[in-house]
């Protein structure tokens, strides 16, 4: 199979891991019983037809041993488990199992240019990258521990611990701001507004030097 063939006989694969996971997403909402037993139906038939896949696979693959232990085999194999334990669908923690299929997805990236620049880029950043996530996280540990001190008098039932104290740290560092914690003292607020400011710096700086690397990966491929 030639690698145009291959990349779209990946691509109807993952098509298929959407369709899987959009069924158990489906299966979340009250739905009728004739529809739920379509749903299953149809969830049936896709676990048949990945068993399928990793069948052919397995046949027209020159190493097959190699294949089965390769770090993609043992995607497809673990994408398997569910339907292995399908009989045991009505237990919720074994129900969750059936999101391993998602790491099939991570087969695409062997004919995707665009997610290698992505990796190569995210390489020649690894060092600041690494330098801002710890600096974010020594901020909203120490965020917390303040906040925690400030507020927990004044409003004990949602600041009940330090995990709570964190939560606040993280939604406001990122500045989504649900508004389900949120500080009623002064000295709170103060907190909530530096906390606010320090993440804007701490999230756009790495986001520009990704931006960057990029553009000089894609600058140095088309050069080449």
């Amino acid at each position: 199979m030639n690698p145009t063939g291959n990349a779209r006989f990946e691509i109807a694969s993952s098509i298929a891991v959407f369709a899987s996971i959009s069924i158990m997403a489906l299966e979340t909402f009250d739905l009728a019983p004739e529809l739920k037993h379509a749903l299953f139906v149809a969830d049936i038939a896709l676990s048949l037809a990945f068993v399928a896949e990793y069948l052919f696979r397995i046949a027209t693959a020159e190493n097959k041993r190699g294949y089965i232990t390769s770090f993609y085999g043992l995607i497809d194999l673990f994408a398997l488990l569910p339907l292995l334990i399908h009989a045991a669908a009505s237990l919720r923690v074994i129900r969750l199992l059936r999101l391993l299929r998602i790491l099939r997805l991570l087969k695409l990236r062997r004919y995707s240019n665009a997610l290698d620049r992505y990796m190569e880029a995210l390489k020649s950043i690894s060092a600041e990258a690494t330098l801002f996530t710890g600096v974010a996280l020594v901020f909203i540990i120490a965020f917390a521990f303040v906040i925690y001190e400030v507020e927990h008098e004044a409003q004990p039932d949602l600041y009940r611990n330090i995990f709570d104290s964190i939560w606040w740290a993280v939604i406001s560092l990122t500045s989504v701001g649900y508004g389900d914690v949120y500080p009623v003292t002064a000295a709170g607020r103060l907190l909530t507004l530096a906390m606010v400011l320090t993440g804007m710096g701490i999230v756009a700086v790495p986001t520009a030097l990704l931006a960057s690397a990029l553009s000089q990966v894609t600058n140095s491929e088309s050069e080449g």
